[in-house]
């Protein structure tokens, strides 16, 4: 087992207690003192919430955030543009087409700001806000997207041109690959999530 596995298996199992004693301890409250302003998760009404709401709470722009710097992580590590960056670049130092792939993605990782910029500089640019301002706006809004699909243009781009991603296949599975790379913070993002929004419907009255 890695290490990492350790930290994320102690820290799911820390969420589970903590739910579980929210869960005991909102009952117990509730019951010895029923004018206090709490809720408990046992009662009818929190058993209704609990489940009527699990799927509603959990449905956020985090999850798809989540989700969209899985597929750009996965396609940028199995590219292997991020061994451009890391200590195992000696292939890309050593190998010309490595070397021509990295050029081709900078020239279109610089076009790609500029079209963003152009979106968002501009008076009046369609990305900024009615007020012309860029947080909040659909910019501000749409940031970890962009950020995702110029990671995974640029990944895909790159592997394609060095070899690393030979085929619709191989480019396919760089897409999806990176789900299971960070399977762990989905479990932890499903129940720190519950632990969060059940925090709120005990107290937050």
């Amino acid at each position: 087992m890695k290490k990492s596995d350790k930290g994320y298996a102690y820290c799911a199992l820390t969420l589970v207690i903590l739910q579980v004693a929210l869960i005991l301890v909102s009952w117990i409250i509730t019951a010895v003192n029923q004018g206090i302003a709490m809720r408990s998760l046992l009662s009818s009404e929190g058993i209704r919430w609990f489940f009527g709401e699990f799927v509603s709470n959990l449905a956020s722009p985090l999850l798809v955030w989540i989700l969209l710097v899985a597929i750009a992580y996965g396609s940028f590590r199995s590219s292997g543009l991020m061994s451009v960056f890391t200590n195992d670049s000696d292939t890309y130092r050593q190998n010309f087409r490595h070397r021509f792939a990295f050029k081709i993605v900078i020239v279109e990782i610089i076009l790609y700001v500029c079209v963003i910029l152009a979106l968002t500089s501009i008076p009046h640019a369609v990305l900024l806000s009615s007020t012309g301002h860029l947080f909040p706006s659909s910019f501000s809004a749409s940031l970890v997207p962009i950020v995702s699909f110029c990671v995974v243009l640029a990944s895909i781009t790159y592997g394609w041109l060095s070899g690393t991603l030979s085929s619709i296949v191989d480019v396919f599975h760089s897409l999806t690959v990176g789900v299971s790379y960070l399977m762990p913070w989905w479990l932890i993002y499903v129940l720190g999530v519950q632990l969060y929004y059940s925090v709120c419907f005990v107290f937050l009255l």
